[in-house]
């Protein structure tokens, strides 16, 4: 029995499961904050521009701690750096509600962002090393980070009204402990290769590049929209702020459904993963344009809603996958550096939507303004596909012997099929 309960918690689907559950966990701390903006703007007396700091610092952190991460997990393995990612976004969570100055919560916000940024890229290299269901887990995976942003959206109304706006966030915080439990019991095993590309055969790979700029484009967009999509319903659709915010989490919370299909899609070559990635570019960008147009109806929220949900969330498992099989830089490397890449939209994003509205009261001027970096992710989901075939398939190690090919596992995943 002592071998087949460990045998399950090293199995591909537990896994999976684990890394999934973990990045809800934390993600909630995204969007945990935009129904409380009216009341953090009370409390602390405080801009729109300045509460838009609380997204910038998290993302901030995530951007700062995704390089680092990344070497670590190549080196050492995905779990230890998961636990130590966990502990560390649960504290900065935990210490958030407890601090009264405004100075000392954007740190408690950097805090929380380098340790959800850790445990991000860790549990992205789990999900990309479960072999044939790589794709599907890379899906649910990205998923997950949807729900846990979802959830941070849909409840934070009611729990601060049931433990005002401290409480609230000290609630999102606890959890994190149940995240560190689960990767003391999850065994995770790893053989990487002898030989792989390490941070500067990233930085100078095309396909890094490309896929991270068209990440940028997509997920990046569709969160720095989402920040704002509670008060956007409320001030030019006149909903209830709860209304609002549920209307807002449903947006996110799709992205459980749209981020596994495009899995799915993939697994069962439906569609080449760079084909995928580039309809989806453009399925976002029209959906931002349906948000900014000046003349504004209930019909086109809800269109550009929908389509930027699906497209932010959809091209996730192709990203990630793809960056994972590049055989010319590291699996760590690789999807740390496409997620540092994609982070201007997250951290400028709100606060410069933010700035915006203040000065011009226009949700035209301040969305309009983010399709710039639409615009940046089609050119490079265009770009992708011609770059990462020539790494993917033509790159190969200088000298591979029989050591390093027994030292390279099947965990690794598939190169996918793709349509250029």
């Amino acid at each position: 029995m002592h071998f087949f309960s460990f045998e399950t918690r090293r199995s591909a689907p537990w896994r999976i499961f684990a890394a999934c559950l973990t990045l809800l966990i934390l993600t909630v701390q995204y969007t945990n904050y935009s129904p409380l903006i009216p009341e953090l703007r009370a409390t602390l007396q405080i801009s729109a521009g300045e509460v838009g700091l609380f997204s910038t610092l998290l993302f901030l952190g995530l951007s700062l701690a995704y390089l680092p991460a990344g070497v670590l997990i190549d080196r050492y393995g995905a779990r230890p750096v998961l636990l130590a990612s966990t502990l560390l976004a649960t504290g900065g969570a935990l210490l958030f509600p407890l601090i009264p100055h405004f100075g000392w919560l954007l740190a408690m916000r950097l805090v929380t962002g380098l340790g959800i940024g850790g445990a991000f890229v860790a549990g992205a290299s789990v999900a990309a090393g479960t072999g044939r269901l790589a794709a599907l887990g890379q899906g649910l995976y990205g998923g997950s980070t949807q729900v846990g942003a979802g959830l941070g959206l849909l409840l934070s109304p009611y729990l601060a009204r049931l433990f005002g706006w401290r409480g609230a966030f000290f609630c999102w915080g606890l959890p994190g402990l149940l995240g560190a439990v689960i990767w003391l019991l999850v065994d995770v095993e790893e053989q990487r290769p002898l030989r792989q590309g390490g941070l500067r055969d990233g930085l100078r790979s095309r396909a890094v590049w490309s896929l991270g700029l068209a990440h940028m484009g997509t997920f990046g967009l569709g969160n720095a929209i989402a920040t704002w999509l509670a008060l956007y319903l409320v001030q030019l659709d006149h909903l209830p702020l709860t209304l609002a915010a549920t209307c807002g989490s449903l947006a996110l919370l799709s992205g459980m459904l749209f981020r596994p299909l495009g899995g799915l899609v993939l697994g069962r070559h439906w569609l080449g993963s760079i084909t995928l990635l580039r309809l989806m570019a453009l399925l976002c960008s029209g959906g931002v344009i349906c948000l900014a147009l000046p003349w504004h109806s209930t019909l086109l929220s809800g269109i550009g809603i929908t389509l930027t949900a699906i497209g932010s969330s959809a091209p996730y498992a192709a990203i990630f996958n793809e960056a994972a099989s590049l055989r010319s830089v590291g699996k760590g490397v690789a999807q740390s550096l496409v997620s540092v890449i994609s982070s201007p939209t997250l951290i400028m994003g709100p606060p410069l939507i933010g700035f915006l509205l203040d000065q011009t009261a226009s949700y035209s001027d301040a969305f309009g303004t983010m399709l710039l970096f639409s615009a940046v992710a089609i050119v490079a989901a265009l770009v992708a596909g011609p770059a990462t075939a020539r790494e993917q398939w033509s790159a190969s190690y200088p000298a591979i012997d029989p050591i390093q090919g027994a030292a390279t596992t099947s965990d690794d995943p598939l190169p996918s099929t793709r349509s250029e």
